[in-house]
């Protein structure tokens, strides 16, 4: 079995700054956006990618509708990309989502700077998946 050799997220970053698969440029916009499901704010910044970083947590919109989907990187598979991101499907209401994405984030000690960060996106996912009730219009009583 081959020895398998850490790299800093610093030298990763610089490797794959320029020729990632996940880059997004726009024209007219001075910076560079992300496609990378690790990434829960959208702007390629070597903060937000989670392809670089070895803790990473993220939250997509579930695919049923409901509910939403938190992605975040194992520690025991760091060097297995593929293997790496696992996926928790997060569906029983609004704030019982939200109060677990802060519990994940606490007890497992993932990033800081990302809870926040996460959470106002899980937050405007299930926000917009709300059902908006439509207005009840008076009618006009018709003259007979």
């Amino acid at each position: 079995m081959g020895k398998v050799v850490n790299v800093s997220k610093d030298l990763n970053w610089l490797v794959t700054r320029n020729t990632s698969s996940y880059l997004m440029k726009r024209r007219g916009v001075n910076h560079f956006f992300s496609t990378d499901p690790l990434n829960p704010k959208g702007l390629y910044k070597p903060r937000f990618q989670g392809n670089v970083q070895k803790r990473a947590l993220s939250v997509q919109e579930n695919p049923s509708g409901k509910g939403v989907v938190l992605l975040y990187k194992n520690k025991r598979n760091q060097t297995k990309p593929a293997k790496a991101v696992s996926r928790v499907t997060l569906n029983r209401g609004a704030a019982k989502t939200l109060q677990s994405i802060r519990n994940f984030s606490n007890k497992q000690n993932y990033r800081k700077d990302l809870k926040n960060v996460v959470l106002r996106r899980a937050s405007a996912l299930l926000r917009g998946q709300r059902i908006k009730n439509s207005k009840k219009t008076r009618q006009s009583k018709k003259k007979e």
